[in-house]
């Protein structure tokens, strides 16, 4: 059975986006704001320390590599900048991250590498802070970061690989859109992004996903097909609410791991 598309809406436009993020490159610029964050900062929360702690420590000097697909603004990828403990007695761990961000905004690109210096500049801050709220102890980690603007439907990564890719939104918005890809027969946005994603990962690692438009259910039918090398390997619970005696969430996170 074909997976049921969502209705167009602008959301689904690349000019939407560009119109946003030059918004957002123009308010920063000017008071430092760093623009929406999508979901919220829980949600990035989140799904760092899912990260943190599904991920392998960092070996031999190798970078953990983690790719995000939509970056936007880079406040998701910029949350790793630091780790915090897992173990409520024990110190947090360093780890060595090589971090890309992949928008296909170039206004994006600039307000991430924007927000990168400024947070970069102001980390030793967050961590005295932390400590003086007793919210958590945090450690700076080493990061390298880089930021393309690219079009992942429709460029070729020449089999290029990542641990773990990211998605926090992204498949919301393309599914919105109705604009079929010519390099792809003309078929969907929707159809087309899980089997890219599917090439981004190494085989034993991660695809992590967050979405408002589907449930947990949905995001598991649409990357577990037959062909993308997922298999189911945990969800992320978040807040659920109850109505009508049925309960829910508005939110679902879901993990794949790639085993082909």
């Amino acid at each position: 059975m074909a997976d049921e598309e969502l209705p167009p809406s602008k959301l689904g436009t690349k000019s939407h986006w560009d119109e946003v993020y030059e918004r957002e490159v123009r308010v920063f610029n000017d008071v430092g704001d760093e623009g929406e964050v999508w979901f919220g900062e829980s949600s990035v929360s989140k799904m760092r320390k899912w990260a943190l702690r599904h991920l392998p420590p960092s070996a031999n000097q190798e970078p953990i590599r983690i790719l995000e697909c939509g970056s936007g603004n880079g406040t998701l990828l910029l949350s790793f900048l630091t780790s915090s403990s897992l173990d409520p007695d024990g110190p947090p761990a360093k780890q060595n991250f090589h971090l890309t961000g992949i928008d296909y905004c170039e206004s994006a690109r600039l307000l991430a590498q924007s927000i990168e210096k400024s947070r970069r500049e102001n980390i030793q801050q967050e961590i005295e802070q932390a400590l003086e709220d007793d919210e958590e102890e945090l450690v700076e980690n080493d990061i390298q970061c880089e930021w393309r603007t690219e079009d992942l439907l429709r460029k070729d990564f020449n089999g290029e690989q990542w641990d773990l890719v990211l998605d926090k939104g992204t498949y919301d918005a393309l599914c919105l859109s109705s604009e079929g890809i010519e390099e792809e027969k003309g078929r969907l946005p929707s159809q087309v992004y899980p089997e890219k994603v599917a090439l981004l990962v190494r085989k034993g690692g991660y695809f992590l996903i967050t979405s408002c438009n589907f449930t947990e259910e949905e995001i598991k039918a649409r990357y577990t097909k037959e062909g993308l090398g997922f298999e189911f390997h945990s969800s992320v619970p978040h807040p659920s609410f109850s109505f009508g005696g049925k309960s829910g969430t508005t939110v679902c996170t879901v993990a794949f791991k790639k085993v082909t």
